[in-house]
């Protein structure tokens, strides 16, 4: 049975891919950072840095100052 167009079980999205309105994938790189019941938290770090750069620095592709 379906609800709410998701299928039964699947597990919820993290908060950074329900605001960005994509899948989330298993080894997301925002989900252990961002759960789904905190979206707040995503949307202020998005705001500031925007997910590019988010991204960038939680995979090491650069140094978080490069981006301030």
């Amino acid at each position: 049975m379906k609800e709410g167009g998701r299928k039964q079980g699947a597990p919820a999205p993290c908060a950074a891919c329900k605001l960005l309105r994509r899948r989330c994938a298993q080894d997301c790189v925002f989900a252990p950072y961002f759960p789904a019941d905190e979206p707040q938290k995503f949307a202020n770090v998005h705001k500031v840095f925007g997910a590019s750069n988010v991204n960038k620095m939680l995979q090491g592709e650069g140094h978080p100052w490069h981006f301030l």
